[in-house]
């Protein structure tokens, strides 16, 4: 069936219909024509109050559970997940059981057969098994289809590895994905060091944990004249060496985790385990940092941190709860619900859209007549509760349980 999408404002900056309504015909699972009014009889139509159409979102770093923790995540509930969000790519983590390390790992996760049109793309380790000691196969991985590495939210401790892991990576052709995180500075943590963890009774992490690392990863960068993706960054201080390293030519980029750019450490005053996150929630004047840091360009993407976990590892008291939150779901609808006074639209959208796809060099879907579509078509009117039943991960971890959010995906269409 042909699905036609009526007077939707197109959000695409490489489009030539860039911030103009039109209406989208797509005949089997291509764009068949975009005008200011198409009348057809036979196909499914899309309408919405204020109703907007942009490419596919992409994640980075998505946690995928299968292999290893299926009982947290299989391809086919992260996939259901990703689609409900909005999603028709994600890039994964290799934090699996075993850790995505050789071509075998590397193409089951990549041709999967449980991934419902969305398109996935392995992050291969950067250490093996993703302990910090040893260098991986990098170009074994590349060959098979890795499109970047890292050891996921595991911080490299060990210099001299990650200054090897630079040079290997720019010799492969890919990205270096790392989380800025000095273990010796942050052990023992359970929220951001400040007023709040004091106030709470709780261990706190510094922000110059993740401010040191940074610095650090921007020096071996400097040095061996390569790029990285610091990422899931939390504080204001590390926008503000970021964008200052920028401004000097370093090739360092920064991702944002969603729910960082909503809350802070000031709504953990309830010890709601959901929202125990890696990176931690910091204070409010980070968070209005971290949206600066979307606005002017320092920060690149906004991820959505997905990590699935069971009940046994949340429903606990909170230094005893793993730290993660569920994200696809919610990621564009909180975004919008909560970030809309804050950050443009079309801004936001290119966030989640088209720089995660630059930062990775993979492919750029268009909206355009001929071009297969992928596309996210979402309502900023319409209303809706996130509940447990109607959520398609395995995990129900999130902090919006129960919430109404504005901003609802009406449908997400991969060819």
């Amino acid at each position: 069936m042909d699905i036609l999408i009526k007077r939707a404002t197109i959000i695409h900056r490489n489009s030539e219909f860039h911030l103009k309504v039109k209406d989208v015909l797509i005949s089997k699972g291509t764009i068949k024509n975009i005008s200011d009014e198409i009348d057809t009889t036979n196909a499914r139509v899309i309408t919405g109050e204020k109703l907007f159409c942009c490419i596919g979102l992409i994640d980075i770093g998505t946690h995928s559970g299968e292999p290893g923790y299926e009982h947290r995540e299989t391809i086919k509930t992260l996939t259901s997940s990703a689609l409900a969000g909005g999603y028709t790519a994600l890039a994964v983590f290799p934090n699996n059981k075993p850790t995505i390390q050789t071509k075998a790992d590397i193409r089951y996760l990549a041709e999967h057969p449980d991934r419902q049109g969305v398109s996935i793309y392995p992050i291969g380790v950067l250490s093996k098994d993703t302990s910090g000691e040893d260098i991986a196969e990098y170009m074994d991985m590349k060959s098979a289809g890795a499109i970047a590495f890292s050891d996921g939210m595991k911080s490299v401790q060990d210099t001299s590895l990650l200054d090897r892991a630079l040079l290997y990576a720019s010799q492969a052709g890919v990205p270096l994905i790392h989380h800025p995180d000095d273990h010796f500075l942050s052990a023992g943590g359970e929220m951001n060091e400040g007023f709040m963890s004091t106030s709470l009774g709780m261990k706190g992490i510094p922000d110059i944990a993740e401010l040191h690392t940074i610095q650090r990863d921007i020096l071996l960068t400097e040095y061996n004249d390569t790029g990285i993706i610091e990422h899931g960054i939390s504080s204001a201080r590390s926008v503000k060496v970021i964008h200052h390293a920028q401004k000097n030519n370093s090739k360092i980029s920064a991702t944002v985790p969603y729910l960082n750019l909503i809350f802070t450490d000031e709504d953990l005053n309830d010890f709601d385990t959901n929202l125990k996150v890696i990176p931690v929630l910091r204070s409010p004047a980070d968070r209005l940092k971290l949206v600066e840091g979307i606005k002017d360009g320092t920060i690149c993407a906004i991820v959505s941190n997905h990590t699935p976990l069971d009940d046994e590892s949340k429903n606990l008291e909170f230094p005893y709860a793993k730290p993660g939150a569920i994200g696809l779901e919610t990621c564009l609808s909180a975004c919008i619900t909560y970030l809309s006074d804050l950050i443009d639209l079309p801004v936001l959208i290119h966030s989640l859209t088209v720089a995660p796809r630059e930062l990775l060099n993979i492919h750029m879907p268009d909206i355009k007549v001929g071009t297969k579509a992928d596309l996210c078509i979402f309502d900023t009117e319409s209303l809706w509760i996130c509940d447990k039943e109607h959520i398609k991960s395995k995990s129900s971890n999130s902090p919006f349980l129960g919430k109404e959010l504005k901003g609802k995906v009406l449908a997400t269409i991969c060819g």
